[in-house]
């Protein structure tokens, strides 16, 4: 289905977002399946003579179906939703610009890295002197002295 419109463009534009929005679902559906667990009624086994999922050793509570349900139908309608062709077309062409940047070495990426650190550090030493001395400047001029000396 996600790849109907299109098949041969945009493969690895639409995987990424596809997994990075399945990641996205599965966590908000573990979230809601702790916040179900505070009602009574979905707190205990759904089958009384099965109360775990064999090999997965999970319990099979109503919080645990409920979350499960939510989560099959929040990525259809994300596959749906991926699958339409104003999507499908922004994100073929965002795989086409991507193929278009042109990406630094590991050394210039160092280089500019270290720069940066640099300036952040010079400009932070700067900062503290000049909040050190108008301290003390103003200290002087509102109370006559220096407090403390």
């Amino acid at each position: 289905m996600l790849y109907r419109y299109k098949p041969d463009e945009g493969r690895n534009a639409r995987q990424t977002a596809f997994w990075l929005g399945e990641g996205m679902v599965f966590f908000g559906c573990y979230a809601l399946s702790g916040s179900l667990v505070a009602f009574e009624g979905l707190r205990g086994p759904v089958i009384e003579s099965m109360p775990e999922i064999p090999l997965l050793g999970m319990r099979l509570t109503g919080a645990f179906v409920v979350s499960t349900l939510v989560f099959c139908v929040a990525s259809y309608l994300y596959l749906r939703y991926l699958a339409k062709e104003k999507i499908a077309d922004h994100l073929i062409e965002v795989e086409s610009e991507m193929k278009k940047v042109t990406w630094p070495s590991f050394e210039e990426a160092t280089n500019s890295s270290i720069v940066v650190i640099v300036t952040v550090l010079v400009l932070m030493a700067f900062l503290a002197f000049a909040d050190f001395a108008l301290g003390h400047i103003f200290q002087f001029l509102l109370w006559g002295g220096l407090r403390g000396s």
